[in-house]
């Protein structure tokens, strides 16, 4: 069995994707000197690096973070390889469709893009997932979706409409070959959350 962490790492200099997504600040409070432990203030907003958004972030009065079965976190998850992706290169409902999807279980769709994160235009020019092919997707009946890049503002309401909850910003994606993973993504258990940063594993093979 080995485990492959999908998570970006939480710093002050992480991005956030428009101005109103507060900035991630890191700030020591307490030190060894003074105060005999060290405490640190984390001040992020609901979708900062790898995160999870819920259907409230987008649709009032709709399923919040904490509404979910926690069951749903712990996910059989099919990885879709579509690399290699150039910029605004557009994942389409053809290259979906051979995939040959199976009802339920989630998927991950694998750019390579992540590799980018934390560069200026990172999310202007992520490739994105067409919004034929996220119709494509519900179709499918898939639980979750799981991506290296960020999602349209378009593909949001498709699939969180449908309360499929986005995962998104994974890292460390080129370590993980096309085929099935136990997918584990852990959400902050915020309170009538419209999403929550997330620790995210895939778990490959057995034992």
């Amino acid at each position: 069995m080995k485990i492959i962490d999908l998570t970006h790492p939480v710093r002050s200099s992480i991005p956030s994707y428009f101005p109103w997504h507060p900035p991630t600040v890191l700030e020591r409070t307490a030190s060894y000197t003074e105060n005999s432990c060290v405490v640190t203030r984390l001040s992020m907003g609901t979708h900062t690096g790898t995160h999870i958004d819920a259907p409230s972030h987008i649709f009032e009065g709709m399923h919040t973070i904490d509404g979910y079965d926690p069951s749903l976190w712990f996910l059989e998850a099919r990885v879709l390889d579509f690399t290699p992706r150039g910029p605004r290169q557009e994942i389409t409902l053809a290259e979906m469709r051979r995939r040959r999807l199976r009802k339920g279980g989630a998927v991950i769709l694998k750019t390579g893009w992540d590799r980018y994160f934390g560069r200026p235009d990172y999310y202007a020019t992520y490739p994105p997932l067409g919004t034929d092919a996220a119709e494509y997707l519900v179709t499918c009946g898939v639980r979750a979706v799981a991506s290296d890049t960020p999602f349209t503002l378009d593909v949001h309401r498709i699939l969180l409409k449908k309360g499929i909850p986005l995962i998104t910003n994974l890292n460390n994606t080129a370590r993980l070959k096309a085929g099935t993973v136990r997918l584990v993504a852990a959400p902050l258990l915020l309170e009538g959350g419209d999403g929550a940063p997330a620790r995210v594993f895939a778990v490959v093979g057995g034992g």
